[in-house]
């Protein structure tokens, strides 16, 4: 079922203006109204000459959708390549227009089919585009564009193929025609649409590439690490990794122009300078800043706050492997010591939701009567560790990321908090790095971690967790028959009987308390008055447009 993101009203929202994207929004603001300019923190006026000024708290690593695995990454890509289909919008209870990661629209194909066993999906291609080269956005393109993330085999390969690499769910692309373009599936996927609206989907221009490295199996192709060979709205004038970039719009763009001329994109990894920029009028959209930060800017005059609920949540790794966690009661006990509503109340200044269970509030699937938050208990907690028999105290260590303030106030409260049911928590701030060898690899005793899905749909984000053997289970998380459901909800064709082995799979899970979840993030951007922004979770610009 799908509940209202913040039903209970604990998102502080200001007036804002809504999102695209892949994201469900709780709160948004009103829509952007024509306005004779946006105001500084000086309140000077500002005049718009198309342009857009960006400012970003992380970096992508690559901007080839084939090789982008994060959402930073992926940052670029979706202003510089057109999909086969587009995320669709909705209207929120707050009567505001926002994007709704669960359906699709066209995009480069004005439509599609699927056969009874939804393993064969056909589409068909808007005519008379070209990428800036001149060749056509056609068919071939398309073949072109997937072959070639298959052959690479990274991090775009598992998401179009919705995690299923073996064998990959697509087992052959036929071109019918110029304009028509058939996928042959391993197995059934109804949520094969949704793989084709991500950034990983994007159609590259084939003679771009192959003049600069081609294509070779397994290996990203360098010069598209920061370079690109795109379909999209916008074309990258020039490009500094790390640093910033410029967009352009493209006159030739077949399909619907963006609202920027052009879009200036600078990563600035440091809040108060981010802040400092806004209040400044260097940046026009800051993203990124701390729930403090940006809850700062609430009533300030000239600015708006656009708050939104995100895909991801915050999680407390307990590797079930691994001592102490390999004790259900241990485990179990943690999830009672944590003081949810302060961390709510202080560390996301109200921007975030509680819950507990595999699958977030906001994705189809979601149990409600299932799923309701722990109950901060400590005095549960502690009997729950005495029936557990564990020799307290135990000393062990929790892997934070240096630098990450969100992180680092959440190791505070952690360490406090478990020290009172005899866990002595020592903060490891590693560098990001060395943070993801420690979680990735295998080797951590307990981390934080901020994650969330690249698809919006129960089946693609739960084998993270629910294969044993997965390594993509960063929890390192195995509970008993939930392999099983999760392949029959996968394969499901019904929509209620996938929710009846996702509501197993739910309550197999809590059953278990595998892990904490800490809270369901919500974004808080914040811009300048007058500014179109249209929050989308992969950050899709082409909505966005400065101040008139």
């Amino acid at each position: 079922m799908k509940t209202h993101p913040f039903g209970t009203g604990r998102l502080k929202c200001a007036a804002g203006i809504v999102v695209a994207g892949l994201v469900l929004s709780a709160c948004a603001a009103e829509e952007p109204t024509a306005a004779d300019g946006g105001t500084n923190g000086d309140s000077e006026t500002t005049q718009s000459d198309g342009t857009l000024n960006v400012g970003m708290a992380v970096a992508p690593t690559t901007i080839d959708p084939a090789s982008a695995c994060t959402l930073d990454d992926n940052q670029l890509a979706y202003q510089l390549y057109a999909q086969l289909l587009e995320y669709g919008t909705q209207t929120n209870d707050d009567g505001v227009s926002e994007v709704d990661p669960t359906t699709v629209e066209p995009y480069l194909a004005h439509d599609w089919e699927v056969n009874d066993d939804a393993d064969v999906y056909t589409f068909y291609l808007e005519e008379g585009w070209t990428f800036p080269s001149g060749e056509p956005v056609d068919a071939e393109a398309v073949k072109y564009s997937m072959e070639r993330t298959n052959a690479i085999n990274g991090c775009g390969a598992a998401i179009i193929n919705n995690l299923y690499t073996e064998p990959f769910l697509i087992e052959e692309i036929v071109v019918v025609d110029d304009h028509t373009v058939e996928f042959n599936l391993s197995r059934s996927d109804v949520d094969f649409p949704l793989a084709m609206a991500t950034a990983s989907a994007s159609i590259v221009d084939p003679s771009l590439v192959e003049e600069n490295g081609g294509v070779e199996d397994n290996t990203p192709n360098e010069w598209m690490d920061s370079n690109e060979a795109g379909s999209g709205p916008f074309r990258l004038e020039s490009y500094e990794p790390g640093n910033q970039a410029v967009l352009v719009a493209d006159e030739n763009f077949q399909g619907e122009a963006p609202g920027s001329e052009q879009i200036n994109v600078s990563w600035i990894d440091s809040d108060s300078a981010m802040t400092l920029q806004l209040q400044n009028g260097d940046i026009d959209i800051a993203m990124g800043l701390t729930k403090n930060s940006a809850a700062s800017f609430e009533d300030e005059e000239g600015f708006e706050l656009a708050a939104n609920v995100a895909t991801a949540n915050m999680q407390l790794l307990t590797p079930m492997d691994t001592e102490p966690w390999d004790d259900v009661l241990v485990r179990e006990a943690v999830t009672h010591a944590i003081p949810y509503e302060d961390i709510l109340d202080n560390v996301l200044q109200g921007y975030g939701e509680l819950y507990y269970g595999p699958i977030q509030p906001t994705m189809p699937g979601f149990d409600e009567s299932l799923s309701a938050p722990r109950d901060y208990d400590p005095d549960y907690a502690q009997e729950l560790i005495d029936e557990s028999g564990l020799d307290t105290p135990v000393t062990v260590d929790l892997d934070i990321i240096s630098g990450n303030p969100t992180h680092e106030d959440l190791g505070t409260i952690i360490q406090g908090a478990l020290s009172e049911i005899g866990i002595e928590v020592n903060v490891n701030a590693l560098s990001e790095s060395a943070w993801n060898d420690a979680v990735y690899n295998g080797t951590t005793q307990m981390a934080l971690r901020l994650d969330g899905p690249a698809i919006f749909s129960a089946g693609y984000y739960l084998q993270y967790d629910e294969y044993c053997s997965s390594p993509h289970n960063t929890g390192r998380v195995c509970v008993e028959g939930n392999e099983e459901l999760l392949d029959s909800a996968r394969s499901a064709t019904d929509e209620d009987e996938r929710d009846e082995y996702l509501s197993q799979l739910t309550e197999n899970w809590i059953e278990e308390s595998p892990k904490t979840i800490l809270y369901l993030d919500a974004n808080a951007v914040v811009h300048r008055e007058g500014v179109h922004y249209h929050y989308d979770m992969v950050t899709n610009m082409r909505d966005w447009a400065p101040a008139e």
